[in-house]
């Protein structure tokens, strides 16, 4: 397993600071802070027609859209900072001790996808936050997006927004800096127990509740998105990355869209429900058929799909839908609480307009958790760091074996 070490902060001087110009705030000509915490003061009405204009003509946006940036001799620097070798979907620049905003320096780089880049900033006052940078050219622009989405669900469980803007050719999120994923603890323990898991599912179905009475989905349900607080938040739990994300629901006539076929696949395959995998529509169920499915990876570790190779993507995600309908539900949940298995049968029996009934399996997970002799203490596998240093220093030397997992969308 490979190992993120830390980057040494770079002296800061005149000649070494790359300093981008001010970004430019969504919907004003100056990049200013977004402070309203009130997610009742927002205009819904304004949010859901840009939702709607985005999920409804996102690919012809993406060519047509002409962008206001500030061409500088520093947004020239950037440019020439580039690699430009054939895998042109990355963003390739250092930014540590980059300023954005004439505010916000980087101190370290957090994580680095196919398409954008996790940055940690800090404030004179250091003050943290987060940045997720994309290139205008080579990302899949889904940030502007995103920010909207996270606008309109703001929430106890969503990162709080600071800023959204472009500097040159980049996009830039400014958001609330959380904690580590819980696909970063997975990982460390391979597996997760009864009661941790059960505490997790309790707020994961807490969660999907939230966004989906707000007429949202958000299709990619898998380790990586979600994530711990900080600080004095470090025991709440939190989703991120609403790149997928899409209304399901008229928030004027409350409809449900119409159900249809032939969609690619959108979401993680690993995880993916086994409709969204035929190509229908999603709705709530498939979010909750994907939970289901995350359950059981943290119960035991690995699922029945996972290790199947296949060169090509379009036969590997067959041969995984093929083995996802083949599993029996109660072999998958052998030796498991029974609750976990009615979670996935429910989910897999739900129809497409219909609206799960999350308390019953929030009271279901509490069940667990009883029944074990616990209480919902919020004390994790993890919360023993002790336990967790052990693991790393047992960690074997061996090559990290690829995960077999396909992401994709449809715009």
């Amino acid at each position: 397993m490979k190992k993120r070490t830390k980057r040494k902060k770079k002296e800061i001087s005149d000649a070494s600071l790359l300093k981008l110009p001010p970004l430019e705030h969504e919907g004003e000509k100056t990049g200013k802070e977004n402070k309203n915490e009130n997610p009742t003061s927002i205009s819904n009405n304004k949010i859901n027609n840009d939702i709607n204009n985005i999920n409804n003509n996102s690919s012809n946006k993406n060519k047509n859209k002409k962008t206001n940036t500030i061409n500088t001799n520093d947004n020239n620097i950037i440019n020439d900072n580039i690699n430009n070798n054939d895998d042109k979907d990355k963003v390739k620049l250092d930014f540590i001790d980059c300023i954005f905003f004439s505010k916000y320096t980087v101190i370290e780089e957090i994580a680095d996808t196919d398409f954008s880049k996790i940055l940690l900033l800090e404030t004179k006052d250091q003050e943290k936050f987060a940045a997720k940078i994309e290139h205008k050219k080579f990302g899949r622009h889904l940030l502007e997006y995103e920010y909207k989405i996270m606008n309109y669900l703001r929430g106890d469980y969503i990162p709080k927004v600071k800023l959204y803007g472009t500097s040159g050719d980049y996009n830039i999120l400014i958001m609330q800096v959380l904690g580590k994923s819980l696909d970063y603890y997975i990982e460390k323990l391979e597996t997760f127990s009864i009661k941790t898991t059960a505490m997790l599912a309790y707020q994961m179905i807490n969660i999907l509740q939230y966004i989906h009475l707000r007429n949202i989905i958000h299709r990619d349900i898998k380790p990586g998105n979600f994530v711990m607080g900080l600080n004095e938040e470090n025991l709440n739990l939190y989703i991120i990355d609403f790149g997928f994300a899409k209304k399901y629901k008229s928030t004027t006539t409350l409809k449900i869209n119409p159900l249809t076929e032939g969609h690619d696949l959108t979401g993680t395959s690993r995880y993916s429900s086994i409709n969204t995998m035929k190509g229908l529509a999603q709705s709530p169920r498939d979010d909750l058929e994907s939970l289901a499915y995350l359950l059981y990876f943290f119960l035991k570790g690995s699922l029945p799909w996972i290790g199947i190779k296949e060169k090509n993507k379009e036969n590997l995600d067959k041969k995984i839908l093929e083995k996802k309908i083949s599993t029996v539900d109660e072999i998958l949940g052998e030796d498991l609480p029974i609750q976990f298995c009615e979670f996935l049968k429910y989910s897999k029996q739900l129809q497409y307009d219909e609206m799960p009934d999350y308390n019953l399996f929030k009271e279901k997970m509490m069940e667990v958790i009883s029944l074990g002799g616990g209480k919902f203490d919020k004390i994790y596998d993890w919360t023993d760091e002790n336990k967790l240093k052990e693991e790393e220093e047992e960690e074997s030397e061996e090559p990290e074996v690829d995960k077999v997992e396909t992401t994709c969308c449809k715009m």
